[in-house]
């Protein structure tokens, strides 16, 4: 896989996937591939967007984990491989089942927070094609729904 494809898998799954699971967790509706530039956003703006000035910054993306609450779900504060599978949308959505695979990223076998936020951190800042600290709708790109295959 390019380094392009994988940054952008990365901020796919991390930054649109995350809002899309909070609002529909077992990954009934649209599929991603059938998004267009700014779709997706309403549903992403309506989890993180904190003062609603239509804008997503760093700091409001970090102080919400929708996605990984969802598969925490004894709150340890990490996601092991039976919590994923646990979930009836494992089984139909490939970018679930190959979570660990993405995001473990000292390969213990399960993803803490702070490994969850390292891919977020990075993610937003290739989300932010403008560079002024904010993610907005014109910013959001069918190519990165895609790639994280919400």
């Amino acid at each position: 896989m390019s380094t392009i494809r994988t940054i952008a898998a990365v901020a796919g799954v991390a930054v649109m996937a995350i809002g899309f699971a909070a609002a529909n967790p077992e990954g009934k509706g649209k599929q991603a591939g059938a998004w267009k530039k700014g779709q997706g956003w309403d549903k992403f703006a309506a989890v993180f967007d904190a003062n609603k000035d239509g804008k997503v910054t760093k700091d409001e993306l970090l102080a919400k984990r929708p996605g990984f609450d969802l598969l925490d779900t004894d709150k340890d504060g990490t996601v092991t491989e039976a919590e994923v599978d646990a979930r009836p949308a494992a089984q139909k959505n490939p970018n679930l089942k190959s979570f660990l695979a993405r995001f473990d990223e000292n390969k213990d076998h399960k993803v803490t927070t702070a490994e969850w936020d390292a891919k977020r951190a990075k993610a937003f800042e290739t989300a932010d094609k403008n560079h002024d600290g904010a993610i907005e709708a014109s910013e959001v790109t069918g190519e990165l729904l895609n790639a994280g295959g919400a």
